[in-house]
């Protein structure tokens, strides 16, 4: 059988869609077995991300015109048994049997103004269409299904969750040099809370500003926070000017793949506040890396923390004050979560994924001979 997956969305500056086609290629190709897998990119400088396959270039920039003309035509003339669309949308020339991983459907909630207004239109089209017409549907997560169900009326029997899982890259980090340096680079205080991520609403920064206010006085920890320009994030920007938290907040804007495991490790304790995730592979990075973790008790944050995270109400500044607090003055809370999150993050792996993939596309495959 040949199997097509769309590499596309590796052109995208980051995310947790670029995450999981990055990781699950070559997931894929360690177990593909007799099946052939070929890699659809556009850009020469991500090929090569795994072995065992055919890597196939199709250059062009316009997203549009390289998912809906340049990559179905070329699926038709290599006569492709099944095409993996890893980014919500099966695209109307694909011809192939289909199968398509939903993120998350923020798209859909109309309280959160989760992306830009365009985006969120193309996604309340396509999405529904694109479900009807995939052989199977991956969904990255119990909550994400269930938001599929919601939205979009498709049957449960055809949706399959495939959880995501933490690179490896993320890891305990003990080299004294390359933390360090990580430090310096960024110019890091000796001691903070770390956020990593987008600055939109959804991300809920402005409550965890006005909780870190609540608590800065009875710390020595800076907020750090990760994340360039983002959708709405003007709300951002105010909260700091009023709060007057000036240099106890710090923000490094984009911040280099390879040095996010250091900044992890660095940090006294990781705070994902957000108020709506498909899956939230930040908090099991955070956790691979030895960080405790506090956290959202809403959507799938909770499905993929258990009990090895701090919850919270996301909704209530005294709660994720309450849990920051609590969790830094505390030390032994603090270890249980840190051993907890080990716990946890090896629960998930993306060969898993990957697994429960293949054997969905063979068994479609099997029932159309």
């Amino acid at each position: 059988m040949k199997i097509a997956f769309s590499a596309r969305g590796l052109s995208l500056p980051g995310g947790g869609p670029r995450e999981f086609i990055k990781c699950l290629i070559p997931a894929i190709a360690r177990q593909k077995g007799r099946d052939e897998l070929y890699v659809f990119y556009n850009r020469q400088e991500f090929m090569g991300l795994a072995e065992n396959c055919h890597e196939v270039l199709i250059k062009g920039e316009n997203r549009l015109w390289w998912d809906f003309v340049l990559f179905p035509r070329t699926l038709t003339r290599l006569k492709i048994d099944a095409a993996i669309l890893p980014k919500n949308v099966i695209p109307a020339a694909v011809h192939s049997p289909a199968y398509v991983v939903i993120h998350d459907l923020a798209y859909f909630d109309r309280n959160l103004s989760a992306y830009p207004f365009f985006d969120t239109i193309y996604m309340r089209v396509m999405v529904p269409r694109s479900v009807r017409r995939a052989t199977a549907v991956f969904a990255v997560s119990q909550h994400t299904k269930n938001d599929i169900v919601r939205y979009t009326k498709c049957d449960p029997e055809k949706i399959v969750v495939t959880y995501e899982a933490a690179d490896l890259i993320y890891r305990p980090v003990d080299d004294t040099v390359t933390l360090n340096k990580v430090k310096q680079k960024y110019r890091l205080p000796d001691s903070f809370v770390l956020y990593t991520g987008s600055l939109s609403p959804r991300k809920n920064l402005v409550r965890l500003l006005e909780a870190f206010h609540m608590i800065h006085q009875s710390i020595p920890h800076d907020l750090v926070l990760t994340g360039s320009i983002s959708w709405k994030d003007a709300p951002v920007c105010q909260t700091l000017r009023r709060l007057r938290l000036g240099s106890r907040v710090k923000q490094l804007g984009y911040v280099s793949y390879e040095d996010m495991p250091a900044l992890y490790n660095l940090a006294s304790a990781y705070v994902y506040p957000s108020l709506y995730e498909g899956f939230g592979l930040p908090v099991l990075e955070a956790m691979q890396c030895g960080c405790p973790v506090v956290a959202s008790n809403t959507t799938s944050i909770p499905e993929v923390a258990g009990q090895a995270a701090l919850l919270v109400d996301p909704l209530n500044v005294d709660s994720i004050a309450g849990a920051l607090l609590r969790v830094l003055t505390d030390k032994a809370l603090r270890d249980r979560l840190v051993s907890s999150g080990f716990d946890r993050a090896n629960m998930f792996s993306w060969d898993a994924c990957a697994k429960t993939m293949l054997n969905t596309i063979r068994e479609s495959y099997d029932r159309r001979k």
